[in-house]
């Protein structure tokens, strides 16, 4: 029955915030909860959902300790660039695979490696400019 409106995942924590806001409005998830999931389900039993969520809401208790003991910290500031735009953690360039070196030999890079295609354009339209324009 799930197959319907296809298959969307959530990672642990954001679970936990999601009971933590249910325990702060006065609902705990509980049996009846279980067996309309699994009734939506249609695979497994509420038992089987109940022991999925048992860590699950014990982190949203320590969430809400934390919470009435002065907060759970700050919430990640949303960058410029966003995702899209993120360099790969291994430093590497974008579509390079690891263990493959660059066609050019150290002797041909020279200066290039440091000015993206992009800069070069707008470097070369500055010079052309600049001659024009004096």
């Amino acid at each position: 029955m799930a197959d319907k409106t296809g298959s969307q995942t959530f990672d642990f924590e954001t679970v936990a915030v999601v009971l933590y806001a249910m325990l702060e409005s006065g609902v705990t998830l509980g049996s009846k909860h279980y067996q309309m999931m699994s009734a939506v389900d249609g695979n497994r039993g509420p038992d089987s959902f109940n022991h999925q969520f048992r860590k699950a809401k014990a982190r949203a208790k320590e969430l809400q300790e934390q919470a009435n003991k002065g907060g759970v910290g700050e919430p990640v500031k949303k960058t410029k660039g966003g995702s899209k735009g993120a360099t790969p953690a291994t430093g590497e360039k974008k579509g390079a695979k690891r263990g493959k070196k660059n066609k050019k030999s150290d002797e041909e890079e020279g200066d290039d490696e440091d000015e993206s295609p992009s800069k070069k354009v707008k470097a070369e339209a500055e010079e052309d400019s600049d001659g024009i324009l004096s």
